[in-house]
């Protein structure tokens, strides 16, 4: 009777051990399963949230940038009438330093934006240094109109270009990580003309 209940006593702790076992291992799946899950939980999360500050930033950034392909065109008109002979040197100068004065404003708007990220703070720093030199080039031209003689401009073009083509490559990697839809016409920038031409041309 003893060697019995011995016995009886003995199977249930082997079924415990068992049991035991088994919700241990299952735990482990769980708990591997639901890493798992958080890790592409959260490389979505990111995503997502890297595709948000990118679409806020181009929200930003676009109207000013539209604007100021807009108001740059404004200055061709001014600059083939003073070519042309059409108008005076000193109201040549006063329409462009208008439109230089305009440009101003969108230069400290541009260097206002604060995007969300790291990048494209740094994306943004370097294209909001374009405007920089677009102002600097329209404060001379204007200088220039109002002597009567526009040909001793500063040579920045090449430099603008290079870093808008660099900020919408940076944009467009990003971009393209993120899944985010960038402007159309932005593959445009930096492919047209840069600095207004006193030529009239």
């Amino acid at each position: 009777m003893r060697h019995v209940l011995k016995m009886r006593d003995a199977a249930p702790r082997v079924g415990v051990r068992r049991h035991t076992h088994a919700l241990v291992a299952s735990g482990l799946c769980a708990i591997t399963l639901g890493g798992c899950a958080s890790q592409t939980g959260s490389a979505g999360g990111t995503q997502r949230s890297q595709r948000t500050a990118i679409e806020r930033y181009m929200g930003e950034v676009e109207p000013i940038r539209l604007a100021v392909n807009k108001l740059l065109g404004g200055a061709d008109p001014i600059l083939e009438a003073f070519h042309d002979r059409r108008v005076a040197p000193g109201e040549a100068a006063r329409q462009m330093g208008q439109l230089e004065q305009r440009f101003a404003a969108y230069a400290v708007d541009i260097a206002a934006v604060n995007p969300p990220t790291t990048q494209l703070r740094a994306l943004n720093a370097g294209y909001a240094n374009t405007y920089v030199f677009e102002d600097a080039y329209l404060s001379a031209l204007v200088a220039g109109l109002a002597d009567g003689e526009a040909g001793d401009l500063p040579n920045t073009q090449a430099a603008q270009r290079a870093a808008i083509i660099r900020w919408r490559i940076g944009l467009t990697v990003l971009a393209r990580a993120a899944d985010a839809r960038l402007p159309a016409d932005l593959q445009r920038a930096g492919r047209g003309e840069i600095a207004p031409s006193p030529n009239g041309s």
